[in-house]
């Protein structure tokens, strides 16, 4: 015996509200007709900016397809349902990348694709929460699927609210900033946006298990047959689990956070190797290690959320530039983490030496490319994109969807005060490394 609660989402347009995508190109083709287009709407776990790189499980089952297929894909990132549901009406796209069971239409052109993966609503809370008595549970305007509590459950009498106007990733900072004690959202977002959250947490499923699937257009037969196959294949593969164990699992996107032993003169085993480089590209070294301690504490041979690795978590991409791989030792990831921030620094040509290195370590963590958005929008509101202080207050906001899909915005959505938090530890550290190590 429980609680059913159906809730279908309304997805209100305010006046001033800015609406806006993102195209991500294809690979250059030369059969313009051959491309598969593909729109996506965003959600956190299946598309994401993370230090400059496009990752997200259904992003990468796209390029998976693309490859398979040999066929170049073009994706076109929606930030909300109105926008969605104008774009498939125009019958443009071969592809479709949203959740049905979230929102209740099937329109005539388009049919069901097998099912790719698996979602249930969860409960999460802020940490100090410590209640349940007369408090609502809420949901964002992005959510509607079946929700579920048992009568074991300490939260089946609690009423659930509808929060408009606002999506579950900009409710998540209510959440973490204890504005909320309770918020139902999928465990795919849950579990994707956690390690940014540092004081939210899963309480408990909310409700059964739905397929997530993809819809395709009716007219592609032979392309849906070929896409249903593959999917049903692809399922079946190594690679497939592995990446729903990066993407999904709790310990995907976790570091470890011991601290590597050291003696009084000695900051870490690697002090020589990143003053070494530091010297070679005009760096304090022990702004290099402050970042490195930041990121693995020292301790090589880490895997952490997207697939970084290594002692400074480059992603695969920025290790395959810099010419390195899991494969090599913690001299050459040194190396080319070394090189990644002084081409950061590069891009900040602009702004003083004092500042520099609040940017440098802020596009390590964040991509360049949310760094760039949160300058444009400071200088759209009249703040100074040359200091960090003002540039930090437009890149928390860029996990509004006011700001995140401003035009300026190119990169997205993203949860900012994770980078702010990122970039004062850094630096208090840094600090501290430069009153006690020569």
């Amino acid at each position: 015996m429980g609680i059913y609660f159906f809730l279908y989402a309304h997805f209100p347009v305010q006046k001033n509200e800015k609406e806006t995508s993102i195209i991500i190109p294809q690979i250059d083709s030369d059969d313009e007709g051959d491309m598969i287009r593909t729109l996506l709407l965003f959600h956190a776990s299946d598309y994401f900016v993370y230090k400059g790189i496009p990752i997200g499980f259904q992003y990468t089952l796209l390029r998976e397809l693309e490859k398979k297929l040999g066929r170049n894909m073009e994706i076109k990132i929606e930030t909300n349902i109105t926008n969605m549901k104008k774009e498939m009406s125009k019958n443009d796209y071969d592809i479709v990348v949203m959740d049905f069971n979230f929102y209740g239409f099937l329109p005539p052109n388009f049919q069901l694709s097998v099912p790719h993966s698996y979602s249930y609503p969860v409960l999460v809370s802020n940490k100090i929460a410590d209640t349940v008595e007369n408090t609502p549970i809420f949901v964002s305007n992005d959510f509607s699927a079946k929700v579920f509590f048992t009568d074991f459950s300490p939260f089946h009498n609690l009423t659930i609210q509808q929060i408009k106007n606002n999506s579950t990733e900009e409710l998540f900072e209510r959440v973490d900033n204890g504005d909320l004690d309770y918020l139902i959202c999928d465990y795919n977002q849950a579990i994707t946006l956690i390690p940014f959250y540092s004081n939210v947490i899963i309480l408990e499923k909310a409700g059964p298990q739905f397929e997530r699937r993809w819809l395709l257009k009716k007219k592609n037969t032979q392309l849906n047959e070929d896409i249903n196959h593959w999917l049903l294949d692809f399922k079946k593969t190594q690679k497939y689990r592995w990446l729903v164990r990066k993407y999904f699992s709790p310990e995907s996107t976790l570091v470890s956070a011991s601290f590597a032993k050291k003696n009084e003169n000695c900051l870490s085993n690697y002090d020589a190797i990143i003053k070494k480089y530091a010297q070679q590209y005009d760096f304090d070294w022990r702004f290099v290690a402050s970042i490195i301690c930041q990121e693995t504490k020292f301790n090589s041979g880490l895997t952490g959320k997207g697939g970084s690795f290594g002692l400074m978590q480059m992603m695969p991409v920025t290790m395959e530039y810099y010419g390195v791989s899991e494969n090599d030792g913690d001299e050459a990831h040194i190396r080319a983490g070394v090189q990644h921030l002084y081409s950061l620094r590069n891009a900040f040509d602009d702004i003083d030496n004092e500042e520099k290195n609040y940017f440098v370590a802020a596009a390590y963590n964040a991509g360049r490319g949310h760094i760039f958005d949160a300058r444009r929008l400071c200088t759209k509101y009249g703040a100074n994109f040359k200091k960090w202080n003002d540039v930090s207050k437009y890149l928390k906001l860029k996990s509004q969807r006011e700001y995140a899909t401003d035009s300026l915005a190119k990169s997205g959505y993203f949860p900012g005060a994770h980078t702010v938090k990122y970039v004062q530890e850094v630096m208090n550290r840094y600090e501290v490394y430069k009153a006690a190590y020569q």
